[in-house]
């Protein structure tokens, strides 16, 4: 693990995101295909079409920035500077940066539905809220040490870095499982895309993968990757943050692109409503 990553763990850096919707689009709709990213270094919200191309560093200004989650109509971000996730539209206009203020060092964010969820590192929890930001539970479900947060049709799912485990609970945070998924390696983001589940493994530098009801773990799915944290998931392909670039890989784990799109510590990866490649 390399020096800069070290001490990014001790400041509680962090990732994730959650599958996406298709919704309504609206004035401020990216129309085509889009990954946005945190850049921590930065401290930016980074954009660039799903081929990679396009490439903008500095589409939104944030602070300390370690998740992102995007939908059709907004792009969310943890601001673990401010204590707050941010929000913006698509195109990076009309920038709220304490959209929901009150969360304790959040890391990681993913949207599902009319429904927000992150994680709360510094509290060990899941908060959640309406997407419209009124309705806030910081303490929405108990965790140990979550960084990453991921959003099924019936299941959230998380990293808890302190178990080595991927949490799983019902969508009502009801029917919490910490253990749902054992034997990670430093998990730092979770992604979901239809039956299946993947997750950052930083300690070992792998991908790891299963079914989404937890079955045929495989903690090495994508060998020799590069200090990988946040983790995005569309019909084609997987997305990670690796220590100097976005990375992408096809679903079956083959033709990985270790440095996709290049950037310098990115924590969480976030693809735009109905994106395919």
């Amino acid at each position: 693990m390399s020096t800069r990553r070290t001490r990014a763990l001790g400041a509680l850096a962090v990732i994730a995101v959650g599958p996406v919707l298709v919704l309504t689009a609206s004035a401020h709709t990216v129309t085509r295909p889009h990954i946005f990213w945190a850049n921590s270094v930065l401290g930016t919200i980074g954009q660039a079409r799903l081929n990679g191309t396009g490439v903008n560093q500095r589409l939104i200004r944030a602070y300390q920035p370690y998740g992102v989650a995007a939908n059709g109509s907004h792009v969310y971000w943890a601001n673990m500077q401010l204590h707050a996730i941010g929000e913006a539209n698509g195109d990076g206009t009309g920038v709220r940066q304490d959209f929901i203020a009150g969360a304790k060092h959040p890391a990681g964010v993913a949207v599902s539905g009319s429904r927000i969820y992150w994680a709360n590192q510094g509290s060990n929890t899941i908060g959640e809220a309406s997407l419209n930001g009124t309705g806030v539970n910081q303490s929405f479900i108990p965790a140990n040490d979550p960084y990453g947060v991921a959003v099924s049709g019936s299941h959230i799912y998380w990293a808890d870095l302190a178990e080595n485990a991927i949490g799983q609970a019902s969508l009502d945070g009801t029917h919490v499982r910490r253990l749902f998924i054992t034997g990670a390696h430093g998990p730092w983001g979770v992604a979901v895309e239809g039956s299946r589940i993947y997750w950052a493994n930083l300690a070992s530098d792998t991908i790891g993968e299963a079914n989404l009801n937890g079955s045929h773990v495989n903690q090495r799915f994508i060998r020799g990757v590069k200090e990988p944290t946040g983790m995005a998931a569309d019909r084609t392909h997987i997305f990670w943050a690796s220590s100097k670039a976005i990375a992408d890989a096809n679903l079956d784990g083959t033709r990985a692109q270790q440095r996709f799109i290049p950037t310098n510590q990115p924590f969480g990866v976030a693809l735009w409503a109905g994106a395919t490649n």
